[in-house]
């Protein structure tokens, strides 16, 4: 052990010789020497990082000393004894300007294995190629270096994008920011409609109030009734608890399952003097499924909420459409479930990226998201593999691949289709357990289309409200 500590005092006298910063990390991955260098390239003294954990994630804000760590992360691979040079990007302390720069990693063995992790860190050259950094590295790079870009143009590294889908979305997000306009949401579930309100919410002048969300499927009737009465209509005087409640913003989620008659109360209260003053002062902020127009239509939103939630809206494409982002995305939920975790995985196999990209992602982001953190657990090495894959997302893409039924004797459609119908009903209030309001929205429709349903089929009184 003496011999160990007298090696790493000679080498960190040695490196506090060298201009280029350098730096040491242990088979722990934590930061246990860096030089002068490494201190002039990210604005932090070195003391502040020293015994910190180099993980490999990527995003942090350049305030936290975590953005340093997970740039001087050396790869799984390093500390499994390969000489590697990754492409990371630093963004400054103090002047949050964000550079390139090439860091070497070399494995520091003995007979026991690696001990330490030399990195030096170099300019990139201009005619640079891959070298020695594998398309895994490359990848986490590339997300480093859209996170520092996104967060330059919006203020929001949080949304990871490079999908031309993903442009016109950017661009209503900024404008909604910096706007005071009802904004609306329409995307499928799991595209990340509470998270971009959210965004536009945090970036925008009423940010620093509370941000309060309603889900207009999973409250009941008199909830969303009392719910909006308090938050919307009650005087900004008065006070709860001795706590005087203003929110900076509400999202009502699904509000085509609003009632009528409370979507007729809100549209008035929004069009009157105190609606006014109210949205001087709080930002409302809307999402469904399907497009207003859509809903218009069928009904399922009155005329003059229509109007008043329209002026700004913001689709958000489902990620089959936006495959573009599908490694990005990946490899931003790994690192992740990398931050604060003894466990810390690279990256996925080429086999999982092809049947990432052959599967529809009916969940959107959020099934992604659940997928990468179930394989994550599962993984025992650095890299995640088919085999870590979750039981759910193998059976989905067994039933992707599945082909159309054999033909069946025709059964008259009026009764196959009132059949099925039925079923789907019942389907729903087992799920539900009872619960009309969400049986309605596992069907996606309202409640009271829902209830004429059950009328129908003989089911109002058999099952719980």
């Amino acid at each position: 052990m003496a011999r160990r500590t007298s090696r790493k005092q000679r080498l960190d006298s040695m490196l506090n010789l060298v201009s280029s910063p350098c730096f040491v990390v242990d088979a722990d991955r934590r930061l246990v020497f860096a030089n002068s260098g490494c201190e002039h390239l990210t604005g932090w003294v070195v003391g502040d990082l020293i015994g910190r954990r180099c993980e490999l994630t990527s995003g942090t804000a350049a305030k936290e000393p975590e953005s340093v760590t997970e740039c001087l992360a050396p790869p799984q691979e390093a500390l499994a004894g390969e000489r590697l040079q990754v492409p990371r990007y630093f963004v400054h302390r103090k002047t949050g300007r964000s550079v390139a720069r090439l860091v070497h990693f070399f494995p520091l063995s003995d007979d026991e294995g690696v001990l330490l992790v030399l990195g030096v860190v170099t300019d990139v050259p201009p005619t640079r190629t891959a070298g020695g950094s594998s398309i895994i590295t490359e990848v986490h790079a590339e997300l480093a270096a859209l996170r520092h870009e996104l967060r330059q143009r919006y203020g929001r590294e949080s949304i990871i994008s490079r999908a031309p889908q993903m442009r016109r979305v950017f661009d209503q997000i900024d404008i909604a920011t910096h706007s005071r306009a009802i904004v609306h949401l329409t995307g499928e579930a799991g595209t990340g409609r509470e998270h971009v309100a959210r965004v536009v919410h945090y970036g925008s002048e009423f940010g620093q109030r509370p941000f309060v969300p309603l889900n207009c499927c999973e409250l009941s009737i008199d909830e969303l009734a009392g719910a909006l009465r308090r938050l919307v209509e009650t005087g900004w005087g008065e006070t709860t608890g001795g706590a005087t409640l203003q929110p900076g913003a509400i999202f009502l989620a699904e509000v085509d399952h609003l009632p009528r008659d409370q979507q007729a109360r809100l549209a008035a209260f929004l069009s009157s003097p105190q609606g006014t003053a109210f949205r001087s002062r709080c930002r409302l902020m809307t999402s469904s499924v399907d497009s207003p127009q859509t809903l218009l239509d069928a009904e399922r939103l009155t005329d003059e909420l229509f109007y008043l939630i329209t002026p700004l809206q913001i689709e958000l494409p489902p990620l089959r459409s936006r495959l573009a982002d599908l490694r990005l995305l990946g490899q931003s939920f790994v690192e992740a479930c990398n931050r604060g975790s003894d466990r810390q995985v690279t990256g996925f196999s080429e086999d999982v990226w092809r049947q990432f990209e052959t599967y529809n992602w009916p969940g959107n982001l959020a099934e992604l998201r659940e997928v990468v953190q179930q394989a994550h657990a599962a993984c025992d090495g650095s890299i995640i593999s088919t085999a870590h894959l979750p039981f759910q997302f193998r059976t989905g893409m067994d039933a992707q691949k599945l082909g159309p039924s054999p033909d069946a004797a025709l059964e008259p459609l009026e009764s196959l289709l009132a059949r099925v119908e039925r079923e789907h009903v019942l389907a729903a209030l087992e799920r539900a357990r009872g619960s009309r309001a969400k049986a309605a929205k596992l069907l996606g429709i309202s409640r009271p289309a829902f209830y004429r349903k059950l009328e129908n089929y003989g089911l109002a009184d058999d099952e719980k409200s």
